[in-house]
């Protein structure tokens, strides 16, 4: 269910894409002139970078962070870290590409908050509780019993809400998700998923836990990767931003159109040989911790039909226009929901 547009002068898709604060959900960002390129043609303002890999220990995690944030200090002109949304705001007006901190897993901190304090020092304003697997905080979506958000994970939410960094829930198990936003004090995120009732994944949402998510004032970022977004009944057929839009009407229609974004959950730094390392890992391991979350898609179909890259973001837009969606509410999709959930999360600036 879309809702209807009212009456305003007739914007084309480039003047709108042009006009609002695109927002990348979730994404790994190559930090490259490369990718720069990409964002600077798709017009987006701002990315949710996975700086750290999942599972990674403290010290790892922490050189990573350190190489992201001298990579945004050599390119000044280009790049800001976002710590506010005034940060973000800044970097529409100023044409930058503005990251967000945000790794998918806390075990390189496990339950010290300390560390945690640590971690939003250094920049980190979104962080998932849990990637996949159960850690000290509660269970991923890739275990068979989710006994839900530990004592100890109670208080690291408790933690960040008071740090201001935004709790996302992606890769949960459902009790945990659900758990942590009844723990929380301020919205909670699905910063990258989709929606299980047209696409069944361990990684997919409910229906009601879309409608708990709006209740408690969150976002839920759609992917555009074709594992994710696939058809059922035919699972071979890659899929196109008419899906995307589908997945998208979805959430409007179980929770609102304040509660869908857009998250690619693209890895610019993946390539081919890695895929099939994963591949014969998973193959190995057996388990439903590691199965295949992108489906059997080759190399080249991995992302959705018209959005191969950072670099068509315009196409979403279009899509969006195309799929019933009127000018205000695709503002909202291609970034406010995500600038006011990041608001209602994140500390404002220091005056």
């Amino acid at each position: 269910m879309k809702t209807a547009a009212t009456a305003q002068p007739v914007r084309s898709a480039a003047d709108l894409h042009a006009a609002a604060t695109v927002v990348d959900g979730s994404t790994v960002i190559e930090l490259s002139n490369a990718h720069l390129d990409r964002i600077r043609r798709g017009g987006v303002t701002a990315v949710n970078h996975t700086v750290t890999r999942p599972y990674a220990d403290t010290v790892t995690a922490l050189r990573e962070v350190n190489r992201c944030r001298r990579w945004i200090d050599a390119h000044p002109d280009e790049v800001l870290l976002a710590l506010t949304v005034d940060d973000i705001h800044r970097a529409k007006a100023e044409g930058k590409e503005a990251v967000i901190l945000g790794p998918q897993d806390t075990e390189m901190i496990g339950g010290d908050l300390d560390l945690l304090g640590t971690f939003h020092d250094l920049g980190v304003r979104i962080l998932q509780l849990t990637y996949q697997r159960q850690n000290l905080l509660g269970a991923g979506c890739g275990e068979d019993t989710d006994s839900g958000l530990t004592h100890r994970g109670r208080a690291f939410v408790k933690a960040m809400n008071e740090l201001g960094v935004l709790v996302d829930v992606s890769h949960s198990g459902e009790r945990t998700g659900l758990d942590a936003m009844d723990a929380s004090d301020k919205p909670v995120v699905v910063t990258h998923a989709f929606c299980d009732a047209l696409s069944p994944h361990i990684r997919a949402k409910s229906d009601g836990y879309l409608r708990r998510l709006a209740e408690q004032g969150g976002v839920m970022g759609i992917t555009t990767l074709s594992g994710f977004l696939y058809h059922p009944e035919d699972p071979s057929r890659r899929p196109d931003l008419t899906r995307f839009v589908e997945h998208v009407c979805r959430v409007v229609e179980v929770a609102g159109v304040d509660h869908v974004a857009v998250a690619t959950d693209y890895d610019e730094t993946w390539t081919e040989e890695m895929r099939i390392a994963q591949l014969k890992s998973i193959a190995q391991a057996n388990s439903k911790e590691h199965q295949n979350l992108l489906g059997d898609f080759g190399w080249e179909e991995r992302r959705a039909i018209g959005m191969d890259d950072a670099a068509d973001f315009p196409n979403i837009t279009e899509a969006l226009l195309a799929g019933g969606f009127s000018p205000e509410d695709v503002i909202k999709i291609l970034g406010g929901n995500w600038l006011r959930v990041y608001g209602e999360a994140w500390k404002p600036a220091a005056r």
